[in-house]
C-alpha cells in the first residue's frame, strides 16, 4: 500500500489541475500539460511497468469525459510513459537541460497527437498558438522543477536574495 501511495498522490494533482487549476494557470491559449509532465516524470525516474501502467490511468483520469475516443487518448498517454523511459535508458540524462529537452519534446509530441486526434478546424493555427506555446510553458515549469529537484534553488538561497 505504501508504494501505491504516491501514484495515487499524482493522479490526485492531475485531477485537481484538470478541474480546478487549469484555467487558472493558463496564459491565454498556452496551457501547463500536468497530465503529460507526470507522465514524463514518472518514466524518468521509476520503472517501464509503472511508467506504462500509471500512463495508462492518467488518460484515463484526463480524457474520462471524452467518450467514444477515449481509448486512443490513453493509449498516448501510456506511450509516452513507455518512450519516456526507453529514451531515458538510451539517452545521457544527467544534465538539466537534456531532462527539460526531453519534457518540451515529450508535451509537444501529446500535444500534437491531442490535436490530431481532436480533429478540429484551424490546425496550423492551433500548433502555433497553442500546441506549441504550451509546450514552451510547460518545459520552463518542468525547468523550475528540476532546479529545485537538483538543489540548484533552496529555500535557504532563496532568503538570502530578499
Amino acid at each position: 500500500m505504501i508504494r501505491v501511495l504516491p501514484f495515487l498522490l499524482y493522479l490526485w494533482l492531475v485531477s485537481l489541475h484538470q478541474v480546478i487549476l487549469n484555467d487558472a494557470t493558463s496564459i491565454y491559449a498556452a496551457t501547463i500539460n500536468i497530465p503529460a509532465v507526470v507522465v514524463i516524470l514518472i518514466g524518468l525516474y521509476k520503472s517501464e511497468l509503472d511508467a506504462c501502467w500509471f500512463g495508462f490511468m492518467v488518460g484515463v483520469v484526463t480524457y474520462a469525459g471524452i467518450g467514444d475516443s477515449m481509448g486512443w487518448y490513453v493509449l498516448v498517454m501510456a506511450l509516452l510513459g513507455y518512450l519516456t523511459f526507453h529514451v531515458r535508458a538510451k539517452v545521457n540524462l544527467e544534465s538539466i537541460y537534456s531532462r527539460v529537452l526531453l519534457v518540451l519534446v515529450g508535451v509537444l509530441i501529446h500535444n500534437v497527437a491531442v490535436l490530431i486526434m481532436a480533429g478540429s478546424d484551424g490546425v496550423f493555427y492551433l500548433l502555433v498558438t497553442g500546441v506549441v506555446t504550451g509546450a514552451v510553458y510547460t518545459a520552463v515549469i518542468a525547468w523550475v522543477f528540476f532546479l529545485f529537484k537538483e538543489g540548484k534553488i533552496t529555500a535557504k538561497k532563496l532568503k538570502a536574495i530578499f
